[in-house]
């Protein structure tokens, strides 16, 4: 079914849509050579889509976290790999955003300024193998005079081949309070920060050209660490912001890959005649009904990460868990319609470099997807069960205020 959005939203849905429809025709190509969408990233700055979640007083386009779900999804319908390069720093802009709209961090404010006039373009390097996301890491980082030099290695760098800045982490082992996770915020051409080209070979989402990154000796200013807090602590900030912001926009780019395929499937359909097949109407009936359920849990899950009610009305773990379900539904969800529409379309879905070949790689990997499904369904069972998988720490700081001020833009 279509889209139906609400006024503050069409504006946002309306550029996705636009720019899904030019970068349909080239998604194949990319796909086929593994190569980057450097075309589409500029199509997405000049038209001021990178900008989207940047408050308008700064020159935005004052999206937040509900209008990126929208967008996002409509932006995978026409590139998969695409959305999801742009996902990472969407994301990350609008974490910086409402942090500046509560603090007026001058040095935010600056990187946001920078995203409009296009100089900014971040990405994050956090996952690791064997660790859990933003649960744990093996990079390793020392103090020194100023700041820390950390080691380490990072895998799924989606958005290295463009980012002006990336944020990662590393331990401090020699905290005085104990092992301590940082979390910090570099620029790109940092000495020490090497991008491993040719280590993204995949079935699925080839051209986000996802390299791992090295980190040698790297120098990170104590300025640049934005948030620490214990080894293996569930962190009430990383809920605001990390997990708050990625897990129902990821859930929302895999949709959007599986809304395209299911959209072009309609077309065929129409085409071929077969309306009437009672296998059809069956199937389709059944993919309207998992697309939607996961739009309405996304859009849920959107609408508490904006409205506090995640770290304000539960507890940190009950929070993180309601968002990686968000995330589970999407890319499930997602992977069911693919298969039911391939079901329905026949063996032409299997020709190589087709719209049906492409979506099937590419939602698979949305249940991999750092929160992985296999951890996220860990987390939820225990979450309901009343279990606590670890120790945590609330929030550094409220931002209701931030809330307060949405609310009364939306009620002007």
């Amino acid at each position: 079914m279509r889209l139906i959005n609400a006024p503050r939203y069409t504006r946002h849905v309306t550029l996705a849509e636009e720019l899904a429809d030019r970068f349909r025709e080239r998604a194949a190509g990319f796909d086929e050579t593994v190569e980057f969408p450097h075309r589409n990233i500029e199509d997405m700055r000049e038209s001021g889509y990178l900008a989207m979640t940047v408050p308008e007083e700064l020159g935005g386009g004052g999206g937040d976290l509900t209008d990126m779900v929208r967008a996002q999804e409509r932006l995978a319908a026409g590139c998969g790999s695409t959305a999801l390069v742009v996902n990472m720093h969407l994301s990350m802009v609008g974490q910086m955003a409402r942090n500046w709209r509560t603090t007026g961090d001058a040095k935010a404010e600056k990187m946001l300024r920078g995203v409009v006039d296009g100089s900014v373009f971040l990405a994050g390097a956090t996952a690791e193998p064997g660790h859990s996301l933003v649960r744990s890491t093996g990079s390793v980082a020392t103090r020194v005079p100023g700041g820390y030099r950390v080691t380490g290695n990072k895998t799924f760098g989606t958005g290295s081949a463009v980012m002006t800045h990336m944020t990662s982490m590393a331990v401090d082992d020699e905290h005085p309070d104990g092992p301590r996770v940082l979390i910090f915020r570099i620029p790109a051409d940092t000495p020490g920060v090497r991008i491993k080209a040719g280590t993204w070979r995949t079935s699925g989402m080839r051209a986000t050209l996802s390299e791992d990154i090295e980190l040698d000796d790297v120098y990170v200013p104590e300025e640049a660490v934005f948030l620490t807090f214990p080894v293996g602590h569930l962190d009430g900030t990383l809920l605001q912001t990390l997990w708050g912001w990625a897990m129902p926009s990821f859930g929302a780019v895999y949709l959007g890959i599986a809304v395209g395929a299911l959209e072009q499937c309609v077309r065929d359909v129409v085409k071929r005649g077969w309306q009437s097949k009672a296998f059809v109407q069956t199937t389709l009936t059944d993919c309207e009904v998992l697309v939607e359920s996961a739009r309405a849990v996304l859009s849920r899950a959107a609408d508490e990460v904006m409205g506090n009610s995640l770290w304000t009305s539960m507890s940190v773990q009950e929070g993180m868990s309601r968002v990686v379900l968000a995330k589970v539904v999407g890319t499930q969800n997602a992977v069911s319609v693919v298969d039911r529409v391939v079901q329905i379309v026949g063996s032409s879905a299997l020709r190589a470099g087709s719209l049906y070949d492409r979506a099937q790689r590419d939602v698979r990997a949305g249940t991999m997807h750092p929160y992985s499904n296999a951890d996220a369904c860990e987390l939820i069972a225990a979450t309901t069960l009343g279990d606590s998988v670890a120790p945590v720490t609330p929030p550094l700081r409220s931002t209701l205020a931030d809330s307060a001020q949405r609310e009364l833009a939306t009620s002007g």
